[in-house]
């Protein structure tokens, strides 16, 4: 199941439970006051938050107030107050299960990011080691591929010759349908408090590699469809900024046949889908 999926099913699973949860306290209504059931509620709303994300424990925190309400203030099973203190304990319920919504995130996504930080820090690593650039690119471009939200990754040389390739077969042979330089796929396009950031283009994305003023190769990805948040971009950005200081310092032999250059090789005219 995919994380879109993940976060539509508890977008409708937490909502539904505050609804439960505030009927399964309807016997213990008359012992005590409204404002201690919610505690409840959001110990509810940051489990949501924690296995299901941002935008699914928001829609709880929402539902969890009023549950509180309809359920254990009175007037009982309406949607109204006639105490000050259950205003209060109403209030304060859906004040504190939206910040508690909005500051956390689910732990996959703090995993993810730990991840994907690891992974420049490992192509750090395959820069200080020296030798020839291809095996230590072909490290590289195999880790991003299992760290980052890629179907396919391929690094190029300033000659367009194939350094290293990961992923289907073929897709060296692919031409990326969009060219940008490191520092703009770094950027965040979304606000991500709410949404996820769009996917990486499936019809592939060439990021340029430059050092001073010198291009040096290519970093040829394409998106397997999932979202590439903030984090994501980041690590792709910086990532690239190690392979061009890996082109740049080493020497290398053409992982392909030929040392011809590519009809679209970096420095040539703008790839076409």
């Amino acid at each position: 199941m995919s994380d879109d999926d993940d976060q539509l099913l508890y977008l409708g699973l937490g909502p539904m439970a505050a609804i439960l949860l505030g009927g399964a306290l309807i016997p213990l209504r008359g012992l005590t006051v409204a404002s201690n059931f919610t505690f409840a509620f959001l110990a509810l709303t940051i489990v949501v938050g924690e296995i299901g994300g941002r935008l699914p424990a928001l829609a709880t925190a929402l539902v969890s107030a009023l549950s509180l309400d309809f359920f254990l203030t009175r007037p009982y099973m309406r949607l109204a107050i006639h105490d000050k203190n259950d205003v209060v304990a109403f209030l304060g319920l859906a004040g504190c299960g939206l910040l508690a919504a909005f500051l956390g995130s689910p732990r996959r996504e703090r995993d993810a990011a730990r991840k994907r930080m690891d992974l420049v820090d490992r192509a750090l690593r395959q820069v200080e080691a020296g030798g020839k650039a291809a095996p230590r690119a072909q490290l590289i471009a195999d880790a991003a591929l299992s760290a980052l939200p890629l179907a396919a990754v391929v690094v190029r040389d300033d000659a367009g010759g194939l350094v290293a390739a990961s992923g289907p077969k073929g897709t060296a042979e692919r031409a990326p349908g969009t060219v940008v330089d490191s520092s703009t796929v770094a950027e965040a396009e979304h606000w991500e408090w709410l949404t996820r950031n769009p996917p990486l283009p499936r019809d592939g994305l060439r990021v340029t590699l430059v050092v001073g003023a010198r291009p040096v190769g290519a970093l040829d990805v394409w998106g397997n469809g999932q979202p590439a948040g903030r984090v994501a971009r980041r690590a792709l950005g910086g990532l690239s900024t190690v392979l061009a200081a890996l082109l740049a310092t080493t020497t290398h032999a053409p992982a392909g046949p030929s040392r011809e250059p590519s009809p679209w090789a970096v420095g040539g005219r703008r790839p076409g889908p």
